[in-house]
């Protein structure tokens, strides 16, 4: 196989690569606005309980100020049939929050799912790029050997990775210590 046709080889496979990440991104776009659409949802219904408690809540202290304000002789406080009206939507704003909090994880964790699949696409991608090196002659097999571990251990200790990103990018760890982290991790 001449150059050109290695260097065609290797555009072949980066083309292949980017289709394969744009249709990956697009099935996420597609669920993510879903999810998004469905988490609005249940953020606008929880506001409109809220907002309906409140007017029960308003009734409650006005009888209580009544009361307070009445003479000795008045009836004991009572909202019992407050609580009776409060029970259904009490009940769904639970019910809603619970939805809210498992779509948020669910978000989570489509958004770590996404990420993992973004490093997955990266190793990938580098190691084909590696590959196509090696095989046109630009990288001897020790260079391929250390640069392809080096991208195996990046794959391998995301999470690690991503959590030092997180720390660094929170400014709990410094430059020096997110790069010494990383280093002595990808060593």
């Amino acid at each position: 196989m001449d150059l050109f046709d290695k260097a065609a080889k290797v555009a072949q496979d980066v083309g292949e690569t980017v289709i394969n990440s744009a249709k990956s991104v697009g099935d996420y776009l597609k669920f993510t606005n879903s999810e998004q659409r469905d988490y609005a949802g249940l953020k606008v219904q929880l506001n409109k309980v809220d907002k309906e408690l409140e007017s029960f809540y308003a009734e409650i202290g006005k009888r209580y100020v009544d009361y307070v304000n009445a003479p000795a002789s008045a009836d004991a406080f009572n909202v019992d049939d407050i609580i009776t009206q409060m029970e259904p939507l009490l009940s769904l704003k639970a019910e809603t929050e619970l939805k809210i909090s498992e779509k948020e994880q669910a978000i989570r964790d489509a958004e770590k799912e996404k990420a993992r699949a973004k490093a997955q696409e990266r190793f990938e991608a580098e190691s084909k790029r590696l590959e196509n090196a090696l095989a046109m002659d630009i990288l001897t097999v020790d260079e391929y050997n250390e640069k392809i571990a080096v991208a195996k251990k990046k794959y391998q200790y995301y999470d690690i990775l991503r959590k030092y990103e997180m720390q660094f990018n929170m400014q709990i760890i410094t430059k020096e210590e997110y790069d010494a982290k990383v280093n002595e991790l990808l060593k």
